[in-house]
């Protein structure tokens, strides 16, 4: 009697074990793929330049989620992914020696003010930005000039 129930157990746990992997198999099936399609696959495309100005260097990643930037220069690099880019905004990261970035079409200059009253006019090129910093300066805030003349000032 107990070689009949130990086969009846094993027999009703295999039976068990193929009804729970057919129940996977049947929900896999009918489930959507969560893949990117070959359409997003191919808008999905990554573009990056460098621009050297001076002796620094900004590296643009345009991503399909959003641009990147990297600012390098002798010392040290910083990277940035800001949270919007369009034709008025600019984005900013800080090395040891200088700070770089990206600005829109509609921004004409960009001015740092540095500590101990300085200023210093960043160099723009290719929607690009870098303003090496002098020994002795931090960066206290970053100010933006839009084509028509109104100036923002960003904390640094």
């Amino acid at each position: 009697m107990t070689w009949n129930r130990s086969r009846v157990l094993a027999v009703g746990g295999l039976a068990v074990g193929l009804a729970a992997l057919l129940v996977a198999v049947l929900s896999a099936v009918g489930a959507p793929d969560g893949g990117v399609s070959s359409a997003k696959a191919a808008d999905a495309t990554i573009t990056s330049r460098t621009v050297a100005i001076g002796a620094g260097r900004v590296h643009v990643t345009a991503l399909p989620t959003g641009t990147c930037f990297t600012v390098s220069d002798r010392d040290g690099s910083a990277h940035a992914c800001p949270a919007r880019t369009s034709a008025q905004d600019i984005g900013f990261a800080e090395t040891t020696h200088g700070i770089g970035g990206i600005a829109g079409a509609d921004v004409a200059a960009v001015i740092v003010r540095l500590t101990h009253r300085g200023t210093v006019w960043a160099t723009l090129a290719q929607s690009v930005f870098y303003a090496a910093v002098p020994p002795g300066h931090r960066v206290r805030a970053v100010v933006k000039v839009l084509r028509g003349g109104s100036r923002t000032a960003f904390a640094a």
